[in-house]
């Protein structure tokens, strides 16, 4: 009985071998991605761009705008596969809104080099909900992008 069940465990292990297929993840990306905080609302963006770039890729620049009465704004993180700065600005005008508040992201990088980024941001509210506030949007490393978006207040 414990040779059969041997064998068995030898067949099963060999046929795996052979059904496995291999992985290919498609393209390599380098990224920025800072983390900031605003009135408990944690944002998180994502820059990314292709890795054959990073060579050329210089230093992100992030800008969130929020208006002048916004509650604790805070940069929480900058980490990339390249140099990440970041800062919140109150530089737009006071809102009194009740469900949410304007935001606008400006996002630029040092490079000559042209070539297409990918811009998200999600972001998690101080209750705990998960919340997508701009799907993956194209851009150009040689441009500055600004996004608009509003930051849920729940």
């Amino acid at each position: 009985m414990g040779a059969r069940a041997l064998s068995l465990a030898l067949v099963l292990a060999i046929s795996s071998l052979f059904l496995a297929t291999p992985a290919f993840a498609g393209a390599n990306w380098c990224e920025g991605d800072p983390v900031f905080s605003v009135g408990g609302n944690v944002i998180d963006v994502s820059t990314s761009f292709g890795a054959e770039n990073l060579k050329s890729a210089g230093a992100l620049w992030f800008e969130l705008q929020v208006p002048s009465n916004a509650i604790l704004p805070v940069v929480l993180s900058l980490n990339g596969s390249v140099p990440v700065h970041g800062k919140i600005s109150r530089s737009l005008p006071a809102y009194h809104g009740l469900f949410s508040m304007p935001a606008v992201l400006r996002v630029s990088m040092d490079t000559s080099s042209t070539f297409t980024t990918y811009t998200r941001i999600t972001g998690v509210t101080a209750w705990g909900w998960r919340v997508t506030l701009m799907n993956a949007v194209a851009g150009s490393s040689t441009t500055a992008q600004q996004y608009r978006f509003y930051l849920p207040l729940y």
